[in-house]
C-alpha cells in the first residue's frame, strides 16, 4: 500500500512494473470473483435436483469449513478468539448461511438462476448505502450514477423474466432474505473482520453457516438429499470453488477497496449467470434481459473506473 512518503533517491530499475503487475493481479481477482460467483447459481440449480435447498447449502458448508479447518489445524494456525471470534460467526451466518440457503430456497420455488442472480445483483445498492453511515464512505458522482444504472439494469431484466405468482413471490422474498444477508454480512465484514486470518476466518464462518442451516435441514426437510454419482461433482464445485474462493475473493477485495466499489461487481454476475445458464441449462434469454443486462454491465463499469472512494471518517471498532 503507498505511505504517501517519496524517496530522494532514484526508484530501482525492477521496481516500475510493481504499480502495472498489482493492477493486473487486481483486475484478475475481480474477474475470477465474477465468474466464480456466478456459477454458484448454476452449481445450485444442478444441486436441487438431488438435494432440498437448506440440505445442500449445510452439506456445502460442512464440507468447505471442515477441510478450512483442517488446514488450519495441520498448518497450525492460531484460531480466533474472543470478540472476532463473535463477529466471524455473525458474517459467517448472514453471507455464506442467510445468502446461499436464501438463494438455494427461492431457485427451488421456480425462480430461475438468472433471476435469482439478477435479484442479488441489488446488493451494491444496498451495501453501499448501509456503507455510508456506517463505514464513513463517500460515493462519488460516477459511482453514484453507474449504480443506477446497473439497478436500471436490473430491474429491466427482472420484469422481462419473472412472472408473479404465489411460487414466485415466496421465492423472491426468500431472494431479498439473501440479498439482505450478504449486504450487512459484508459491510459487517469490512468493519469488525478486517484482519482476519483468511484460513481460520472462513474456517470458522463456513461451520457457523452450517450449524445455522442445520436446523431447517432437518426438521423442515428431513435431511432430503440422494447422493447419486452426479451429486458430487455439484457439491465439491460448490464447497470448494464457490464457498472457499468465491468468499475468499470477496474479502480479499473488500480489503483493498471500498464496498461500494467491489459490491459493484456484482452487477456483471447476471450477465455471466446468464451466460452459463445459456450453455449449461439452455435458458434462452428475452431481448429486454439482455437490454437489462447490458445497461447493467455498463453502470458497473462506469463505477469501477472511479477510484476507491474516501472514507469521511476512521470508523471506531
Amino acid at each position: 500500500m503507498d505511505t504517501g512518503l517519496r524517496e530522494s533517491a532514484a526508484p530501482d530499475a525492477g521496481t516500475t512494473p510493481a504499480r502495472p503487475a498489482r493492477r493486473g493481479k487486481d483486475a484478475t481477482a475481480r474477474a475470477a470473483l465474477v465468474v466464480v460467483w456466478s456459477s454458484g447459481f448454476i452449481s445450485g440449480t444442478l444441486g436441487l435436483r438431488y438435494a432440498a435447498p437448506f440440505t445442500f447449502a449445510c452439506l456445502r458448508f460442512a464440507l468447505a469449513g471442515g477441510a478450512l479447518l483442517a488446514v488450519a489445524l495441520l498448518r497450525r494456525l492460531p484460531l480466533p478468539r474472543g470478540r472476532l471470534l463473535l463477529h466471524l460467526l455473525v458474517t459467517g451466518t448472514l453471507v455464506q448461511g442467510l445468502q446461499f440457503s436464501s438463494i438455494y430456497a427461492g431457485m427451488e420455488r421456480g425462480v430461475p438462476s438468472g433471476v435469482a442472480a439478477l435479484v442479488i445483483a441489488l446488493y451494491p445498492l444496498l451495501a453501499s448505502l448501509i456503507s455510508v453511515p456506517v463505514l464513513g464512505e463517500r460515493i462519488t458522482r460516477g459511482q453514484l450514477l453507474g449504480l443506477a444504472l446497473g439497478l436500471g439494469g436490473v430491474v429491466l431484466a427482472v420484469l422481462d423474466r419473472l412472472q408473479l405468482d404465489g411460487s414466485s413471490l415466496a421465492g423472491i422474498a426468500f431472494l431479498f432474505l439473501g440479498l439482505l444477508g450478504i449486504s450487512v454480512g459484508t459491510v459487517w465484514q469490512k468493519l469488525h473482520c478486517q484482519d482476519m486470518e483468511p484460513v481460520t476466518g472462513n474456517a470458522v464462518q463456513l461451520l457457523a453457516a452450517a450449524a445455522a442451516t442445520l436446523l431447517p435441514a432437518l426438521l423442515a426437510e428431513g435431511f432430503d438429499v440422494t447422493f447419486a454419482a452426479g451429486f458430487w461433482p455439484v457439491l465439491l464445485w460448490a464447497a470448494f470453488i464457490n464457498s472457499i474462493v468465491g468468499v475468499g475473493l470477496l474479502y480479499h477485495l473488500l480489503q483493498r477497496h471500498g464496498t461500494s466499489q467491489v459490491s459493484s461487481l456484482f452487477y456483471l454476475v447476471p450477465m455471466a449467470t446468464a451466460a452459463l445458464a445459456a450453455a449449461l441449462l439452455h435458458q434462452r434469454l428475452g431481448p429486454l434481459t439482455l437490454a437489462g443486462l447490458t445497461l447493467a454491465t455498463a453502470g458497473t463499469l462506469l463505477a469501477n473506473r472511479i477510484g476507491t472512494p474516501r472514507r469521511t471518517s476512521t470508523p471506531a471498532r
